[in-house]
């Protein structure tokens, strides 16, 4: 056995001295000398010299090593390119069912790799010019104590695809009527109209015929025609076209969301400390673009489109009928009317914003 070892080292010597005179003629040669001399400087024959340069040198090869990571690192970039920033707790939780023996350091340091690369090549392939784009969505808080009562929490989300300026509104319904109202406030607060506005899959916004095509609903088509913009539905299941406003959902809920924990929460609070935090962000770099936001706004903004004089009439409209006692019912309350109207159904006309006393 030891003879054996000792056969190895030897062979793995030669190999190695090999390699080095391979590299050593290769060197003298594109210095000038001719095969006859390099054979003398070398201690060979000028056969060995002529093998050696009709041979590329020898690489060694590097060691691979294994990870119990391997066989699951298909699954987990198909993972993070569907949702970037997807829990590295849950990931592994996934993985143990599926037989991951490994600890979570491992995982992380892959899953920040392919995050990072991600994101770039998104970055990269994604990028807009000035005023060209925004991308839109909602994000769900499930029921919050808010306004004194348990009730479904949301935020609308709108961010420049170019400056990475974001807007953020939050409320307690994701009606289309309420949706078009915080378009209106996200463009009064931008001082004007993206060319054109990407949309996840929302039912307030597309529509899907017999086929599987998706379009844009009427009432968010003549909403588009009054502002100007062109409505775009995202690819299913391609995050990069997203990737904007998924990102800065991920950056609200963990550097907004955590500063009003513990405090008493009303849309009014909600929205006048989102509008600070907001102001505070547009200051800092970003880092893709090592630029700040309002360094970025300041070139976009002349390429938005100007605002229409008139504001676009978003109000839900109801047919309801007047009681003998001059009174309308909508959504459990009721509301008095002129008696003349007793009998008749009339035309209501509803704008939630103001319900949810924002304005």
């Amino acid at each position: 056995m030891i003879v054996g070892k000792l056969k190895n080292q030897e062979e793995g010597c030669r190999k190695m001295q090999k390699e080095k005179r391979m590299l050593q003629a290769h060197i003298l040669k594109e210095q000038g000398f001719k095969q006859h001399e390099i054979a003398e400087m070398l201690c060979v024959t000028d056969r060995t010299v002529r093998n050696y340069l009709t041979s590329e040198p020898c690489q060694r090869k590097k060691r691979k090593y294994s990870s119990k990571l391997d066989k699951y690192k298909e699954y987990i970039r198909h993972i993070i390119e569907d949702k970037p920033y997807y829990n590295c707790v849950l990931l592994l939780e996934r993985l143990q069912k599926m037989g991951y023996e490994g600890r979570i350091s491992i995982l992380r340091d892959y899953v920040a790799k392919i995050r990072k690369k991600i994101i770039t090549e998104a970055v990269i392939r994604f990028e807009t010019e000035p005023g060209y784009q925004a991308q839109v969505d909602w994000k769900d808080f499930g029921k919050q104590y808010v306004d004194g009562k348990y009730q479904k929490l949301y935020a609308f989300l709108m961010g420049l695809g170019f400056s990475r300026k974001g807007f953020i509104y939050f409320t307690t319904s994701m009606k289309q009527s309420v949706l078009h109202g915080c378009h209106v406030k996200a463009f009064k607060y931008f001082g004007g109209v993206p060319g054109e506005i990407l949309y996840d899959n929302m039912k307030t916004a597309f529509v899907c015929d017999s086929e599987g095509n998706f379009y844009p609903n009427r009432k968010l088509l003549g909403f588009a025609h009054h502002y100007g913009f062109t409505p775009k539905r995202c690819m299913v299941r391609r995050p990069q076209t997203k990737g904007k406003v998924e990102r800065f959902i991920g950056y609200m809920l963990g550097n907004f969301w955590p500063r009003i924990e513990g405090a008493d929460l009303t849309l009014d609070y909600l929205n006048e400390k989102v509008m600070h935090w907001l102001k505070y962000i547009d200051e800092k770099p970003v880092g893709e673009l090592l630029e700040s936001r309002k360094g970025r706004f300041s070139q976009e903004k002349p390429y938005l489109q100007s605002l229409p004089v008139i504001t676009f009439d978003s109000r839900d409209i109801h047919e309801v009928y007047v009681n003998r006692e001059s009174y309308i019912t909508f959504e459990t309350n009721r509301y008095s009317v002129p008696p003349e109207f007793i009998g008749e159904s009339l035309t209501l006309k509803v704008n939630y914003m103001m319900l949810m006393g924002t304005n």
